[in-house]
């Protein structure tokens, strides 16, 4: 699915990757950029990304309904200005409630922050760290309460919603160093588990992390970041499934491969046991894990693609 920017989506056949038609959002922004946070039940949550976590929009393209969530950001300790704030969103759906819920989560930051900068710099502030959830049965916010929000946060949105959870990559000190984990919001109970990777050091070092889904199971996908100095050597890539939900001793690598040319950002999985990935060069590349074959993508690059399942659906707002 390819968002144009003030225009529409267009929706791509994962089997095909040929454009089906396109969808247009039922509102018209102007002057903004939308970042899909998710997708559920034909349902989109969006986010302006220049009001990222403040103006929000739940959308069912195809019944061309909407609702939009303005929710400034207010009462984060040790913020001096919302617009240097860090925020981090959620969206998924808890069937045993019928209930479509966002998460926000939001860091104290200053003008001179670099939103990129991974060091556990924000370590010191993480107690200050606001945790809100809105919800669609009573179409409000409240602020979930915690002790101490232990997590720095690497992801701006959600990775992917497995068990009743939503996922994101995070930091968590320990002893004094800073580890890359899984952090799982429960929508169910609205609390906090925290994941640890496999033990893949075996692999290799300063493994690029990719959290997504392969065949119902939270999983790993591990890479190098490309050579530009030797952009066409083969690499290798690593697959990583956490077969039993929750369970660290469930982790099995299960795929170990080469690709070329080299992966720079990977986008995810398809239903087809196909991981879609952008190369070097920026072209799409579906790599197919049962043959070990890669090939580009021959998709026009509009605007900005968001690897997810999307159906057409009669849920209302």
């Amino acid at each position: 699915m390819y968002h144009q920017p003030g225009r529409a989506f267009r929706l791509l056949c994962e089997e095909t990757f040929e454009q089906v038609r396109e969808i247009d959002i039922p509102f018209r922004p102007i002057d903004m950029s939308l970042v899909v946070i998710g997708s559920c039940n034909g349902l989109l949550c969006l986010s302006d990304s220049h009001r990222f976590g403040t103006v929000i929009y739940v959308c069912n393209p195809y019944i061309r309904r909407y609702k939009v969530i303005n929710h400034p950001i207010t009462g984060v300790v040790g913020s001096s200005d919302p617009r240097n704030d860090h925020t981090t969103l959620g969206f998924g759906y808890y069937d045993k409630t019928d209930d479509y819920k966002i998460i926000r989560i939001v860091a104290p930051g200053d003008e001179h922050d670099d939103y990129l900068d991974l060091s556990f710099k924000y370590h010191e502030t993480a107690q200050h760290t606001k945790v809100e959830v809105y919800s669609s049965i009573t179409n409000s916010w409240k602020n979930v309460e915690m002790e101490g929000f232990s997590w720095s946060m690497y992801d701006i949105k959600s990775r992917l919603v497995v068990c009743d959870s939503v996922h994101w990559k995070a930091f968590y000190r320990d002893t004094n160093k800073d580890v890359m984990v899984i952090l799982a919001f429960h929508l169910g109970n609205e609390t906090f588990q925290q994941i640890r990777f496999p033990n893949y050091e075996v692999d290799g070092e300063d493994l690029t992390k990719c959290i997504t889904l392969y065949k119902g199971h939270l999983s790993l996908f591990l890479f190098n970041l490309v050579d530009h100095q030797h952009p066409w050597q083969e690499q290798y890539c690593y697959l990583w499934v956490m077969k039993e939900y929750g369970v660290y001793s469930s982790w099995t690598k299960t795929l170990t491969m080469t690709v070329a040319p080299g992966v720079v950002r990977p986008l995810g999985f398809t239903r087809n046991d196909e991981i879609i990935f952008e190369d070097y060069e920026q072209d799409l590349v579906v790599c197919h894990f049962d043959s070990s074959t890669a090939k580009a993508l021959k998709v026009e690059a509009m605007g900005l693609l968001y690897l997810g399942s999307y159906m057409d659906s009669l849920v209302l707002l």
